[in-house]
């Protein structure tokens, strides 16, 4: 049965940790190491670069919401062979980049094949291989690849671009995908559990199920709230990108950065833990109260740095950071099975996904021009702070919708 610790699930869930750590800190946690080195290669500023995330919006409108579609409807399985196979190659093909449009276009080409590999492929077996008792933790469990890449690969990265440049860092990145990481796919995941569907009827609600197209979704009052929470999340979740150029604008060294980038991925792998046992034993607003502990102290401590900084100071920031950043991760998927279930999960998360990545794909270049029209982070921080409370009140509400259904 889904349910039982020793099932086929915990498999799936060691090959999404590797995933994880290997791709998804590649192509994403990684960009706040990556980013002065190809800036400044390509000869562009920060804002001109982090610009592809905008560019990209418009692909992943109709990319993600398909995705999710396949993925209720066709083998995750092969699907996520496909896309792993395409980011590795991708990564490949970005090494070789001579100019900012050429920089574009493959992160486009990219684009395409990023829903099909990273986060919601995994949230969805996760989501068809464990009960509500065990869903969150497994899923922590999963996204702690994030983090663990962070940790263990930080310092690592920073000294090998220093050493050998940001290209053949990023390619042997991308060949690691393509040799390892695709083949795996096919020889590790099952597609369902035996035991799924009475585990989908015990779990459907006895009053009417929630539909999946866009419109029902929209009249949804849970939906938009989650949508806003997240959206806020997002937002504020960009500012990973920053956090390396945040320390050096303060007087610190790259290396330093590193430093501080490794703390907060080493407190989020216990965090993500706790949230998700907080989901899965203490209720939604529980794990909701635990991100909003780590999102507000840091940025609200990231202000005040502004003024006056301190290793202490920014050592406790990363403390903060590293929990507030577990909502990137844990929050969506947790939400979205424990609203609205796990029948059609993958298409209401890829939904959800897709409102809250315009958020994102914003946030990264307007971060990017306060910082550059400012000076410094002061601006973009106070922004931060203010959304991190509005996200935590969206979240709340959706919650108490739920629970007086």
């Amino acid at each position: 049965m889904a349910g039982k610790k020793n099932n086929y699930g915990w498999i799936i869930v060691a090959y999404g940790v590797l995933c994880m750590l290997v791709l998804h800190y590649g192509t994403v946690g990684s960009q706040a190491i990556f980013l002065l080195p190809i800036t400044k290669d390509l000869g562009v500023s920060t804002t001109t670069l982090t610009l592809a995330s905008t560019y990209s919006t418009i692909v992943s409108f109709i990319v993600t919401p398909l995705a999710g579609t396949l993925m209720n409807k066709k083998s995750v399985r092969k699907l996520l062979f496909a896309g792993v196979l395409g980011m590795g190659l991708t990564m490949v093909a970005q090494s070789y980049v001579t100019s900012v449009y050429a920089y574009y276009a493959v992160y486009l080409i990219r684009t395409i094949f990023n829903p099909f590999a990273l986060m919601m492929p995994f949230a969805t077996l996760v989501a068809r291989w464990f009960s509500k008792e065990n869903r969150s933790f497994a899923t922590s469990i999963v996204f702690v690849g994030i983090s663990l890449g962070g940790v263990l690969l930080s310092n690592p990265l920073t000294a090998l671009i220093e050493m050998f440049g940001w290209r053949t860092t990023y390619r042997f990145y991308g060949l690691i995908a393509v040799v390892l990481l695709s083949p795996l796919a096919l020889l590790l995941v099952r597609d369902y559990p035996t035991g799924y569907e009475e585990m989908i009827r015990e779990e459907t609600p006895k009053e009417e199920g929630t539909k999946a197209d866009f419109l029902s979704l929209l009249k949804d009052k849970r939906f938009l709230l989650v949508c806003g929470g997240m959206g806020c999340i997002s937002f504020i979740g960009c500012s990973l990108y920053h956090i390396s150029s945040y320390v050096q604008s303060l007087g610190y060294d790259a290396q330093f950065g590193a430093t501080v980038i490794s703390l907060y991925n080493f407190v989020c792998i216990f965090s993500k833990m706790i949230m998700g046992r907080l989901f899965d034993k203490k209720g939604l607003k529980a794990g909701i109260w635990f991100g909003a502990l780590g999102i507000i102290g840091s940025y609200f401590l990231m202000t005040i740095s502004i003024f006056k900084s301190s290793t202490a100071l920014l050592i406790l920031i990363a403390l903060f950071y590293g929990i507030g950043n577990t909502c990137q991760s844990i929050t969506a998927p947790s939400l979205v099975s424990g609203i609205f279930g796990v029948k059609n999960y993958s298409e209401i998360y890829s939904k959800m996904t897709t409102v809250t990545m315009v958020v994102s794909a914003v946030s990264t270049p307007v971060l990017s021009a306060m910082y550059e029209a400012g000076g410094n982070y002061l601006a973009a921080w106070a922004v931060c702070l203010v959304l991190s409370v509005v996200s935590t009140v969206c979240l709340l509400a959706a919650s108490r919708i739920r629970e007086e259904r």
